[in-house]
């Protein structure tokens, strides 16, 4: 028995970095990606457009950093990492949701 929760372990933990990791290069990508359109943009008025795009590009990849949040709930040893991974996923989770509202008030 011992076993198959090391091995449930240890595929969670994979699974946990790469959806992590997912999300980090969705926010890098976008991030980059804004920048550049805004280089582009510099000598005209950009107006909401970049805005948007960030936050489409955030809104994306803090879906994925809580999706693998949520997955540590499975590998919490005890009450004292339960308790910071839901501090964590109620963080990202606001978060998330003012760049919802924010996209949604912003088109």
């Amino acid at each position: 028995m011992a076993q198959v929760q090391e091995i449930i372990t240890n595929i969670s933990l994979i699974l946990i970095y790469i959806i992590e990791s997912i999300g980090i290069l969705i926010i890098a990508y976008s991030a980059i990606k804004t920048f550049l359109r805004y280089c582009q943009l510099r000598f005209k008025e950009p107006g909401g457009e970049l805005k948007l795009m960030l936050a489409h590009g955030m809104t994306l990849g803090l879906e994925f950093l809580l999706a693998g949040e949520i997955l540590k709930t499975i590998v919490a040893r005890d009450i004292t990492e339960l308790l910071a991974v839901g501090g964590l996923v109620i963080i990202r989770a606001l978060i998330t949701l003012l760049l919802h509202w924010e996209l949604k008030n912003g088109n």
